[in-house]
């Protein structure tokens, strides 16, 4: 029992019994005392009783309060409503209901010589306190049932938290043990590939120095070679350098912008980039389906309508992301129209599964561009619930 309740429990009982040493006279105010003080006890007991005995203690306190209405008078119904406070609480629910109907049986006995009047009031006064206790249980019980669903949410978003945590340290893990491969393949291309090449280019600039003075053009002809061979082992060299400093393409919204870079400068069309919002870490799998369906989106649009420049929209939201990828291209119509809508080819509806994995949805705009919409819900890294 709550520290609130037991509070009431003792103003029930000695508020009123103050009130009818003023409002009654009796022969004998030290035996009144003494009832009280006895009630008191009662209550004391029953609260710090283990729970095989509280019922016993209930019920001692639940007929001792009817007797004192049958002794002292009407006032003595709170002292009565007290014990309904009490026992009304017990486990399992037939016994609460068992001794309600005791307590209101032994109540109408004691006010059964009282005027109509006051046994009406004893009657209404019961029922109410009855309902009104019930109505508290239930939203005592109600809001305890909610703070252990919200503990219960609480754990399993520490637990998603930390199962997230662990999923982007393997990741960078299984990143960094790729990176390490891969320059281990890079130097022994450097050591097999351009390190022969290189041994090899040494030996004929000997055997062209030794060539030129009495066979100049046997001499340029081997000059010509090496050229070749030098430019040859340079373009190995770029490509090399180039793997060594890939970057992962996991970085939200850069690596949008880097796609739009590669692509403008392997194609020469016209690219732009725009960022609507406060930007705010995203989930990899969220990186991954804005990176694929944009690249899907800007192909579709090199490829069938024959774009000129592409734009991608990206807007940060409370809720959801945004991500709006448009070009100048031609815009389908007729059967083709009706076909992409319908179904669509194999690269939208990839772009629709993948999107729809995670929870978010794909639209296809006419309007004023052709655009493809991708909206997906996101939760911020690092939010607590």
């Amino acid at each position: 029992m709550t520290r609130e309740l037991n509070l009431l429990r003792y103003g029930l009982i000695i508020i009123p019994a103050s009130i009818t040493i003023y409002v009654y006279q009796y022969d004998d105010y030290e035996l009144f005392t003494m009832h009280l003080l006895l009630l008191m006890l009662l209550v004391t007991l029953g609260a710090k009783l283990p729970d095989s005995l509280s019922a016993l203690a209930s019920a001692l306190e639940m007929l001792f309060t009817a007797w004192l209405c049958y002794q002292y008078g009407s006032l003595m119904i709170f002292p009565a409503l007290s014990a309904l406070l009490c026992y009304s609480r017990l486990k399992p629910y037939s016994v609460p209901v068992l001794f309600t109907i005791i307590h209101l049986t032994a109540l109408n006995l004691a006010f059964k010589h009282s005027i109509p009047l006051l046994w009406v009031y004893m009657n209404i006064t019961f029922l109410l306190t009855l309902s009104l206790n019930e109505l508290l249980r239930k939203a005592g019980r109600g809001r305890a049932e909610t703070l252990l669903v919200y503990d219960a949410l609480r754990k399993k978003h520490f637990e998603l938290e930390e199962a997230r945590s662990r999923l982007q340290q393997f990741t960078a893990q299984v990143e960094t043990a790729a990176q390490s491969e891969e320059r281990v393949r890079i130097s022994r291309q450097l050591h097999d590939d351009i390190g022969h090449r290189l041994i090899r280019i040494k030996m004929m600039m000997e055997a062209a120095i030794q060539t030129l003075p009495a066979a100049p053009e046997t001499g340029m002809q081997l000059m010509g070679q090496i050229r070749d061979q030098v430019s040859a082992s340079m373009d190995d060299m770029r490509a090399a350098v180039k793997r060594i400093n890939y970057a992962p393409q996991l970085e939200g919204a850069y690596a949008l912008d880097r796609l739009l870079e590669e692509i403008g400068r392997d194609t020469g069309i016209e690219t732009s980039y725009l960022v609507q919002g406060i930007p705010y870490p995203l989930y990899p799998s969220i990186q991954v389906v804005l990176f694929k369906n944009a690249q899907e989106a800007i192909t579709n649009g090199l490829r069938h309508g024959r774009a000129t420049a592409v734009w991608i929209h990206l807007t940060y939201s409370e809720v959801e992301i945004i991500m709006e990828v448009s070009n100048n291209g031609v815009l389908p119509a007729g059967e083709a129209l009706h076909k992409l809508q319908s179904s669509g080819g194999t690269g939208l509806k990839g772009m629709t599964e993948r999107t729809r994995l995670i929870g978010g949805t794909l639209e296809l705009q006419q309007v004023p561009q052709f655009a493809v919409v991708t909206r997906l819900p996101v939760y911020k890294q690092g939010e607590i619930m």
